[in-house]
């Protein structure tokens, strides 16, 4: 295609044109084309796939009359097999991938060519993972199926996405060959742009239908067919039975493979000319197996493929313009088969010629595109050596005939844009000025990032230095063009929108620009720059409008107008860069008036605004929007709307194209509705509103003064990390986290992160532990929490649930605390004279102080200053000293500051009943630079100790300096523990998290969503592992100190016995002016070395185990990081856990971790296991032998051989729990579909490796696809709500059954909501010697459509709903499944569903309650997921045809007609509504019901009697009615009373707020029977007994803990209840059942609380 050629001809077909992006536009044709669809979601190409889904549920019917057919198995793998299935059967088939699951399909692919299947792979190219996952574009995926026998085509731009997906579509069916159509992820995939859409009619009769009867195209289909032959063959036909896929041996295997060149791949070409020219005469749109651009008359020309043909021909044009040199551009439309007939002709004579190629095979003697063009250009020399030769013919007569040398281009090679590397108008200007006669002339470079660099500090420079002088030469790899020109055309206008991911940037950006396109009928282009992380992360939006088509596909460098949402974008970009003079800048900004604003400004920016004359506007987008959006949720992603009305306030496009406002709101009205319509006609006028008065009340800065008093640095020098400076520092390595800030870290910091230079360093892509700490999360929230100390009550919900580590709590003696803050100020350089001493008269004063005021919610820091001016009062010290001691008690206060501490009951009230003295300061403190705001922490907390409060400059410096002091605290003391025995699961688990280590074992500074249920999970988990770690490992130190030791001993014993000692005399001839050393006086007394005898093996062997235990001693407390050896060692399946967990360059682990692929992280682990526990034994190896030696008893004979054997399956317990797990994490995706057979296999091994399954139910890295993890009727991308498809139908894969049917490892199903569940399943699984899987509900609040803050709560509902029961599968509890399945921890375990109380208002306005079943239906109608399957009745609607849920499923089927099944809600006003439930949710309801029924049969709660507990319950029973009758004829007299209580039962026992009297009466006739009693007016509400046991406790009207029926559950259940009863008012008593498993651990653990 001649890019510049133009027709005055008039085609049947032009196309409709419409604005969209490729993925779109692929869609737009294939949903007429195509029957069936097999997909599997990768980005970038998952839209298609969910575009494709889509058409299929809202009816599409296609051009064949067909409804669409679409598959979404289990992977990329087995996508192909079933598009392979759906063409052999004649169906039009179709697929969609990227990148690995091009990679991971490419077998199948070998055999769907071989079987000559006409089907379209569509691929939305992009990077494969090497070094590093990246989802963003590259040609790897396109060329590693090069050798498949697909043939290959390649769009450079949207039109060309649909054009080439139906010219593929017509070359496969006629050569019956697989095509793959390409174009470039993101650049195409996602860059929206006009197109003439292909219309139906057009696809219709270019394609016809694939039943068709058609004329045989080719000779050799002729002998096989017939001379017509059906579109498309059936070869999988019960009609018609054939056999494909045959096994052949030596005898045929290579006649198959020689026949399908010269009857089939040579036609390709032929074949592909013609429906070429057949699409031109149809559309007018001309493609060739090559396009050109001004190659007729072009001295240089630059190939390629892509979306970097557009940006090339515009380059081309302006150096032809500005230096008259003739370039020409050729897109290699058609890689395979490779053109080279075409491209000879083109090429003959050039000057020189630049591949320029997205990939990089450095291995490879050149790129795919520059190996076929030297093959071509060989080709073509051949043809002239033959000239002039007798006889001769041409060896290649279709190509050209290069008869001098002349004639062959120069060949310049480069690599450019991988991973959506932007290149830039400056690299193509590069690349043309490497080939000029005064270039450089280098044959192979890269285009866009550079190895060497300006070095911007000293030790940067040096590292450079480094570089050079080890590769003097390096620099030249990179090549820079001389100038970066705008290209963009007059009258165009270019926009650039600073935002933040999850603010709805991308929404904003489509609907600015689709009204842009609707008003103008402009050319578009608009596209998001993002990076893998998804909400809370920096995004930026491009987009232009331009009169003629727009040469650019890069990040535009020159912008006439910049958008800003994100109100903190000064601290990590520069608005202001590439803003044109003149040009406008809209930020957001809540400050009142425009001085404010302005002064807000850093002086940098000031000046640049004044210099450039730009105008500046603000507008407060987020104040609209929370006054407009009648869902609270939706206000951060509708204020980027308000921009969209204050863009056209504050450009000049308007009157530049003299646009009026009528006309511009009826276009947005209409953009909207298209968006948003859907979603109800509330959210459309929300949208409407906040785009009004985005318009309306946007406000220009028009004095715009430069503020002299600010600082005249342009910009703050760059402080080091404040938990970096708490990281010791390495040996400049690569694994050294300081080394690391300084070469990277400091770079993306500033917002330089595309500036990094390649290096050794980047080429192995390793990143040291816990560089998440260089990122600050301050910008990202806009509120934050606060604590009220006085309130709290250290339940320590807040610090369990937060899933950035930003929340710890601490415990600390009061001296811990006088004395970090003395050291503070000691450390400042002023020394103190009284405070060490006096401090502790104060402590004695607080002390007194706080337990006059009865401990529990005292202000410490009042009761503090009072005890200090107290202490100061009572002081004997005068004058200078007086003052002096004052001077040292006001910096004390100053350095204690703000920070606060609370007295509680668990850690002042109750220890100091135990022992005066004895009590300690309780903190929580707001980490300000991991802590992104997500509220979860108040959400919990019901006792008002955390409130949300709007952050302001003045509290940023507060919460940094809370967080220093923090810093200088010691960790709690072990003094405050409420474990008593971590590996025995004995106490308050969750406080484990109050040591720093533990609490730190995720540093956070990662990129994930905010309140992400995944990643409180992952704490906990982390926590776990180091809690347990921790005191093993200081047991092993202490062991292998004392080892050390004895050994040196031993040796120097064993040393000393081999001197002979019979000639003593010989001593006093000895030198007495030295001291005598051993050797000495060997040599003394045995000159000649005769008698003097050491076994030099014993010795060489014995020193050299000396040496490996104190290498093990460096290594466990100190080793290379200076951290010791740590805790556990991950590898995380590719998703979104390694997404927001490894994106360059923050990580947020202090372990070792690693990714592989998307489905292999198990088989990884057991690969990595094997060679950790090489190490491990190793290490116990020394041990043992170093035992042994001391023991005497070690023998060569008997050991050496054993010790070479020696291995994991040969430690001991105690050795065992020594090894750092392996730990694979993974998601649903990764473990439930595409990685499934990798975790059967680790679980069926017996290999102790341990897997975490974090459950979103969704694919939630790539969008939220179906996954076989989710619940009937979930709504997601692939399983779409329409009227032929209402969500996901098939039934939900259950891991925990899957998990147990292998009979070898240990199991858990588990939520975060019931924290002691999940701990001691984590405890359980870790100290198993066996593999473990941890199967955890993860909410994902973005695709399960719930608040930031949701994460507990919905966790919560969806265990009590049995969404997702817990349970635990031990296999060493028994031999029966009923005795290795446990259900403990499921809440109501004998009924279909637990209770709760819904509060109303009734119609009078009086306050009401119902008691209500907690169903399936009521978790269901809280998340986003499911909404479609709701609709709220209006009360003049409800009549008996509605019946509520719970009882709509008792009925039978036949019952069920003409009835409507709702839920109870309550509506904004707090009255009652009615919400009516779909057949989904019916239908997901019982399935959810019938596996609950299964498990508890499974578990054997169905038919169970326990003989034993019955007697026991009577005895009781009638004790209870006995006492409470005796008692109440005590108070009437009335001896009628008993018989009747004995007679009917009358008179059972209500437990009391002093621990029911009638009850403990009853234990004189049970047998000694003590009935568990609360202190109910000590309770403080923590939860903890009413969740563990609560058919034993509820609260009553004052929300405090009653016994409401002491044998309603477990004892161990009990006890477990007041191991964490916060306020220590629970005390057991005694078992009522004796019978009870472990009651004797359990009474022994109860002795504590009575």
């Amino acid at each position: 295609m001649n890019f510049r050629k133009k027709t005055d001809r008039t085609f049947k077909y032009p196309g409709i044109r419409m604005a969209m992006d490729g993925n779109t536009a692929v869609i737009m044709c294939e949903r007429e084309a195509s029957d069936a669809a097999g997909a599997y979601p990768i980005t970038p190409s998952t839209q298609m796939g969910e575009y494709w889904a889509e058409e299929m549920a809202k009816g599409h019917i296609n051009i064949s009359e067909r409804s669409l057919i679409f598959v979404e198995p289990e992977s990329e793998h087995a996508a192909a097999a079933v598009t392979a299935g759906m063409a052999m059967t004649g169906l039009r088939a179709t697929n969609f991938s990227s990148a690995q699951g091009i990679a991971f399909m490419h077998e199948s692919l070998y055999a769907a060519a071989g079987k000559r299947l006409p089907y379209v792979l569509n691929i939305g190219c992009r990077a494969i993972t090497k070094a590093s996952l990246n989802v963003h574009c590259g040609h790897d995926d396109y060329h590693c199926i090069d050798d498949t026998g697909f043939f290959q085509i390649f769009a450079r731009d949207a039109q060309g996405a649909a054009d080439l997906n139906l010219i593929g579509r017509k070359i496969a069916e006629l050569s019956l060959t697989p095509a793959a159509v390409g174009q470039d992820g993101f650049l195409t995939t996602h860059l929206i742009e006009p197109l003439q859409v292909p219309e139906r009619e057009l696809i219709a009769e270019f394609l016809g239908r694939p039943d068709d009867e058609i004329d045989s195209p080719t000779p050799a289909q002729k002998m096989i067919y017939g001379e017509t032959r059906r579109r498309i063959p059936m070869i999988w036909d019960v009609d018609n039975p054939m056999q494909s896929g045959t096994v052949q041996n030596q005898d045929a295997y290579m006649q198959t493979q020689a026949a399908q060149r010269p009857y089939f791949y040579d036609h390709i070409s032929e074949i592909t000319d013609q429906v070429m020219d057949e699409y031109y005469e149809l559309t007018g749109r001309r493609y060739d197996r090559i396009s050109t651009f001004d190659i007729e008359k072009a001295d240089y020309v630059i190939i390629g493929m892509g979306s970097m043909i557009v940006q090339a021909r515009g380059v081309a044009e302006y150096l032809q313009k500005t230096r008259k040199l003739k370039v020409g551009v050729i897109d290699v439309t058609m890689f395979r088969p490779f053109p080279g007939d075409l491209l000879g002709k083109a090429l003959k004579g050039k000057k020189g010629v630049a591949i320029l190629e997205r990939t990089d095979q450095p291995l490879a003697e050149d790129l795919p595109i520059m190996r076929e063009v030297r093959a071509v250009i060989s080709k073509c020399m051949e043809n002239g050596q033959s000239v002039g030769q007798k006889d001769s013919k041409l060896p290649y007569p279709e190509y050209a005939t290069y008869s001098q040398l002349n004639d062959a281009p120069r060949l310049y090679s480069a690599a450019y844009g991988m991973g959506s590397r932007d290149m830039q108008p400056e690299s193509l200007i590069g690349a043309i000025e490497n080939m000029l006669p005064d270039g450089k002339q280098l044959r192979f470079y890269y285009l866009g990032i550079d190895f060497i660099r300006e070095a911007a500090n000293p030790k940067q420079e040096i590292h450079i230095q480094k570089l050079l002088e080890a590769y003097p030469n390096i620099g030249d790899m990179a090549v820079r063009g001389s100038e970066n020109p705008n290209l963009m055309p007059d009258g165009s206008i270019t926009v650039r929108m600073h935002s933040v991911g999850g603010w709805g940037a991308i929404t904003t950006g489509k609907n600015l620009v689709m009204t842009l396109y609707d008003l103008l009928g402009f050319e578009i282009k608009a596209n998001p720059k993002y990076g893998s992380e998804k909400k809370g992360q920096p995004t930026t939006y491009y987009l232009s409008v331009a009169p003629t088509p727009i040469p650019l596909n890069c990040e535009y460098h020159y912008v006439d107008v910049v958008l800003s949402p994100d109100p903190n974008v000064f601290g990590h970009s520069n608005p202001l860069a590439g803003l044109k003079k003149g040009g406008t800048l809209i930020i957001q900004s809540p400050l009142e008036t425009q001085q404010e604003v302005w002064a807000s400004f850093p002086r940098w920016m000031q000046q640049q605004v004044v210099a450039n004359d730009i105008r500046v506007f603000y507008i407060d987008g987020f104040k609209i929007a929370r006054e407009e959006a009648s869902d609270p949720e939706l206000q951060l992603r509708m204020q980027g709307n308000a921009f969209q009305g204050a863009f056209f306030a504050g450009s000049p496009l308007m009157e530049m194209n003299n646009l009026d406002e009528k006309k511009l709101f009826a276009s947005i009205q209409e953009q909207i509705e298209e968006k948003f319509g859907g979603k109800g006609q509330n959210v459309v006028e929300d949208n409407l509103r906040i785009v009004r008065r985005g318009f309306d009340e946007i406000h220009e800065v028009t004095e715009r003064v430069i503020d002299s008093d600010q600082s005249q640095i342009q910009h703050k020098a760059l402080a080091l990390p404040v938990m970096l400076k708490q990281l010791p520092q390495g040996d400049g390595g690569i694994s050294d986290t300081h080394r690391f800030w300084e070469q990277t870290g400091s770079f993306y910091a500033q917002g330089l992160g595309n500036e990094n230079l390649a290096d050794p360093f980047q080429a192995v892509s390793l990143v040291p532990a816990t560089t998440g700490i260089f990122r600050d999360m301050t910008a990202i929230r806009f509120e934050y929490p606060e604590w009220v100390p006085e309130n709290c009550t250290a339940c320590g919900d807040c610090y369990s649930v937060c899933p950035d580590s930003a929340i710890p709590g601490l415990v600390n003696t009061i001296s811990e605390v006088f004395s970090s803050v003395v050291d503070k100020i000691e450390r400042g350089g002023v020394p103190t004279i009284y405070l060490r001493r006096e401090t502790r008269t104060v402590e004695k004063r607080l002390r007194q102080l706080i337990n006059d005021k009865g401990g529990d919610g005292v202000n410490v820091s009042e009761a503090l200053d009072q005890a200090i001016l107290e202490v100061l009062n009572e002081s004997a010290l005068e004058g200078t000293s007086k003052t002096a001691m004052e001077q040292e008690f006001a910096l004390f206060l100053d350095k204690i500051g703000d920070f606060e501490f609370a007295t509680t009951k668990p850690y002042w009230n109750n220890l100091e009943k135990k022992s005066a003295n004895s009590g300690g300061l309780f903190s929580i403190t707001v980490n300000p630079y991991t802590c992104k705001g997500c509220m979860e922490c108040i959400d919990v907390c019901e006792d008002d100790a955390l409130l949300m409060k709007t952050q302001d400059d003045n509290v940023i410096k507060r919460m940094q300096k809370n967080w220093d002091f923090w810093l200088d605290l010691p960790t709690t003391n072990p003094s405050f523990s409420r474990i008593d025995d971590i590996d025995e699961k004995i106490g308050a688990l969750e406080t484990m998290l109050l040591d720093k280590s533990s609490y730190n074992s995720m540093s956070c500074g990662d990129g994930a969503c905010l309140g992400c249920g995944e990643k409180t999970i992952l704490h906990l988990f982390t926590g776990t592992v180091t809690t347990l770690m921790q005191p093993r490992v200081k047991a092993q130190i202490a062991r292998l100190e004392d080892l050390i030791t004895k050994l040196e001993q031993h040796i120097r014993l064993k040393l000393a016995s081999g001197v002979d000692l019979s000639n003593i005399s010989s001593l006093a001839n000895s030198d007495d002016s030295q001291d005598l050393s051993l050797s000495r006086l060997t040599d003394t007394i045995d000159p000649n070395h005769e008698k003097t005898l050491v076994d030099k093996d014993w010795l060489k062997k014995t020193t050299g185990l000396l040496e490996d235990l104190k290498d093990l001693h460096w290594r466990y407390r100190e080793g290379p990081a200076k951290n010791g050896r740590v805790e556990m060692g991950i590898v995380n399946a590719t998703g979104c856990t390694s997404v927001w967990g490894s994106t360059y360059p923050y990580n947020p682990y202090p372990f070792p971790w690693t990714s592989n692929l998307f489905q292999d992280s198990p088989s990884m682990a057991m690969g990595l296991f094997e060679g950790h526990m090489v190490k491990m034994a190793d290490g116990f190896k020394a041990i043992r032998l170093a035992e042994l030696e001391l023991e005497g008893q070690y023998n060569s004979v008997e050991h050496d051989l054993a010790f070479k054997k020696f291995g994991w399956k040969d430690f001991t317990d105690e050795e065992w729990k020594l090894c750092p797990p392996v730990v694979s994490i993974g998601g649903d995706g990764a473990m439930y579909d595409i990685g499934f057979q990798n975790l059967s296999r680790a679980l069926a091994s017996g290999m102790p490796i341990k897997v975490l399954i974090l459950d979103t139910q969704v694919y939630s890295n790539t969008g939220g696809q179906a996954c076989t993890s989710g619940f009937i009727g979930q709504v997601a991308d692939m399983s779409p709500y329409g009227t032929d498809m209402k969500g996901k139908t098939e039934m939900r894969k259950e891991m925990g059954l899957i998990g147990l049917a292998h009979r070898t490892s240990y199991i858990m199903s588990s939520s975060p909501s019931n924290t002691t569940h999940l701990l001691e399943g984590f405890i359980d699984g870790l100290n198993s010697r066996r593999p473990a899987m941890f199967n955890v509900y993860a909410t994902c609040q973005p695709e399960h459509g719930v608040p930031d803050d949701a994460s507990f709560r919905q966790s919560k509902m969806v265990v009590e709903s049995r969404g997702y029961p817990l349970m635990k599968f031990d296999p060493d509890a028994g031999n029966t499944l009923s005795e290795c399945l446990d259900l403990e921890g499921n809440p109501a375990m004998d009924q279909d569903w637990p209770t709760y109380t819904l509060n109303f208002t009734d119609e009078n306005g009086k306050e009401d309650s119902m008691e209500l079943p907690v169903t399936f239906a009521d978790f269901a109608a809280s998340e986003g997921r499911f909404r479609k399957h709701f609709r709220t009745a209006p009360r003049e609607m409800w009549g008996d045809e509605m019946i509520p849920f719970d009882e709509f499923l008792r009925l039978d089927e036949d019952d069920r007609e003409g009835l409507y099944p709702y839920i109870w809600a309550v509506n904004k006003k707090n009255q009652l509504s009615r919400i009516l439930c779909a057949q989904e949710i019916v239908n997901s309801a019982e399935e959810r019901l019938q596996y609950w029924h299964q498990l508890r049969d499974l578990s054997g709660e169905y038919n169970q009697v326990d003989i034993n507990s019955v007697i026991e319950q009577t005895k009781i029973d009638m004790a209870t009615r006995l006492s409470s009758t005796l008692l109440s004829l005590s108070a009437s007299g009335d001896s009628s009373l008993l018989a009747g209580a004995l007679s009917n039962g009358v008179g059972s026992s209500s437990a009391g707020t002093n621990g029911a009297s009638a009850a403990s009466s009853a234990a004189i006739t049970a047998g000694g029977f003590e009935p568990v009693w609360v202190e109910t007016p000590e309770c403080t509400a923590c939860d903890e007994c009413t969740d563990i046991a609560p058919g034993i406790f509820a609260y009553n009207a004052n929300k405090q803990a009653e016994v409401i029926n002491p044998t309603g559950g477990k004892f161990k259940d009990i006890v477990r209840a007041a191991e964490k009863c916060t306020a220590g008012c629970l005390h057991p008593g005694t078992p009522w059942d004796m019978g009870e498993k472990d009651v004797d651990k359990m009474i022994k653990r109860a002795e504590k609380y009575q």
